[in-house]
């Protein structure tokens, strides 16, 4: 694997994360419709813990273009 085989894979599980984190907001409005406001608060920490997540990649990300 080369530095842009890197950058492209990073960059694509940036975009994984975000469309998970929006599926999981989804379901946490679900499961708060339903009564069940621990999951859904839970859900909500999961789905910010995604994007913290991609704070780290995008750091990587600018790391490794730093290198050429």
């Amino acid at each position: 694997m080369n530095t842009e085989k890197l950058k492209i894979l990073i960059n694509h599980l940036k975009g994984h994360n975000e469309d998970h984190a929006k599926e999981i907001i989804e379901l946490a409005q679900k499961a708060k419709k339903l009564g069940h406001d621990e999951v859904h608060d839970l859900l909500l920490k999961s789905a910010e813990e995604l994007r913290v997540s991609n704070i780290s990649l995008e750091k990587a990300e600018k790391l490794l273009a730093k290198e050429r």
